[in-house]
């Protein structure tokens, strides 16, 4: 996992006193809530959260599309669920790894247009399914700057906070 307060950026890696120049480490907290609902029926959310309960962000019948950005066995969801995987870094974002992220941002906002419950989660719940939300938000007409803050507004400040993805987004 890169640094979240240099994101392993050459420049400033040397001076990072989280990473203490390494590039790798983390100290983004965790969310108290397993999930939040960033607009009407798409939530946000993630596998670890601060009570760090074993069942706490367990996915059930809850939601009728659940993406997942990272996967741990046991989380879910219930069979019958439509369940998407995408396995996404916290890093750089190449073409092909941009092309898929759109493909499923479409699907995310094709899915919450019909009116139905979505889910997008990735492990903290803050950086990668941050992208994901915000990339389909903008496609159901927010502009990128409001996306980022909704899903800032629903998940907390550390949300979306890999400038690489922030870049992607207003691009």
């Amino acid at each position: 996992m890169l640094c979240h307060a240099c994101y392993a950026e050459p420049a400033s890696m040397p001076d990072c006193a989280a990473c203490r120049g390494t590039g790798r480490a983390s100290s983004m907290p965790l969310c108290v809530d397993p999930w939040n609902e960033v607009v009407p029926g798409l939530f946000q959310g993630g596998h670890d959260v601060l009570s760090q309960s074993g069942s706490a962000c367990v996915v059930g019948d809850e939601f009728d599309l659940v993406v997942s950005l990272a996967t741990r066995p046991g989380y879910g969801p219930s069979e019958g669920v439509e369940h998407v995987v995408l396995r996404l870094a916290d890093a750089a974002i190449d073409p092909a790894t941009g092309a898929r992220v759109d493909e499923v941002a479409a699907q995310v906002a094709d899915a919450v247009r019909d009116g139905r419950r979505v889910l997008v989660r990735c492990s903290g719940g803050l950086n990668r399914s941050g992208l994901v939300v915000a990339s389909a938000l903008v496609r159901l007409g927010s502009t990128p700057d409001a996306a980022i803050d909704a899903v800032r507004a629903a998940r907390g400040p550390w949300a979306l906070t890999n400038p690489g993805f922030v870049a992607y987004l207003r691009a």
